[in-house]
């Protein structure tokens, strides 16, 4: 109930931002444009109101999608990467037919080059509240359920860092977390070498001691409530990363999935691990429910 009335609450504010201006710019501002990609695969575009400007997010629909409950439906928030978009997944034929299969409502945001972080030093760029904004839009949009049991997040490598960063502000929402080669103990230094990665200042600025307010590491305890999945490959710059973030999990005597896959810190890698993020989230959504 927290969350739906959450949900309701951006999306009034969506709506207040129309109401401040002419009729013409209200509808410009609230409108909500849907077009199909492929079949059951569709490209949502609203104006954002805490980006200001207007935004698209793809959603990948389930066969029959409308005969489904809503109280039924089954969601995974996919979060890209950087230097990626909402498209890239979709975009790969082999994964597009995954996502197709899935049974699953998944959400794909376009994060741009926010990290879905609210910057420190970039105020008007507040990435965690847009994404807030976005699951409370597409939730209204396909009636999808407010149950923390029939929803999952994920990501891959700024993705994977969001997702983790997304699910410990947000314990109450999400059954499952999966993170496919994400920056988990970042941003940070201190990292031997090749295993670590340059903080992008103009994003999260200089100051070390904020640094440790956004690095998944610090909360990990946020987790205990959740299943959580942890993909890296063993050449992969991000290993010691996850290789950190584990431990602590294991330190706090919390559950969790580790899959080491042959390879770096790439795409590859991303494809080979969509099947298995897919198989986990089905799972704990499944016994979440009963099933």
């Amino acid at each position: 109930m927290k969350n739906l009335v959450f949900a309701g609450l951006v999306v009034a504010q969506i709506l207040d931002i129309g109401l401040a201006c002419s009729a013409d710019s209200e509808t410009e501002a609230t409108k909500l444009e849907t077009v199909e990609l492929f079949p059951r695969i569709v490209a949502v575009s609203f104006h954002s109101a805490s980006l200001n400007k207007r935004k698209r997010c793809v959603v990948v629909l389930p066969v029959d999608w409308q005969q489904i409950e809503p109280a039924d439906r089954r969601t995974l928030v996919m979060l890209h990467g950087r230097g990626r978009h909402e498209l890239s997944l979709i975009d790969d034929k082999t994964i597009r037919k995954q996502l197709l299969d899935s049974g699953l409502f998944v959400i794909l945001p376009d994060g741009d080059d926010g990290w879905y972080v609210n910057s420190p030093v970039r105020k008007p760029d507040v990435y965690a509240t847009y994404l807030e904004e976005v699951l409370a839009v597409i939730s209204q949009e396909f009636q999808l359920p407010a149950k923390r049991e029939q929803w999952a997040i994920a990501g891959w490598s700024m993705g994977g860092f969001g997702c983790v960063n997304f699910a410990e502000r947000h314990p109450e929402r999400f059954a499952a977390v999966s993170s496919i080669i994400g920056l988990l103990d970042f941003p940070r230094t201190g990292l031997p070498a090749g295993q670590s990665y340059k903080v992008p200042a103009e994003r999260f600025g200089t100051d070390e001691t904020v640094w440790e307010q956004f690095n998944p590491l610090r909360k990990a305890e946020k987790l205990k409530e959740m299943s959580v999945l942890i993909i890296t490959a063993d050449e992969a710059f991000d290993r010691t990363m996850n290789e950190h973030f584990r431990d602590r999990l294991i330190k706090l005597n919390q559950p969790q999935t580790w899959i080491l896959l042959k390879g770096g810190h790439t795409f590859p890698v991303v494809k080979e691990a969509m099947p298995l993020v897919l198989a986990f989230t089905k799972k704990i959504l499944r016994k979440s429910q009963g099933e």
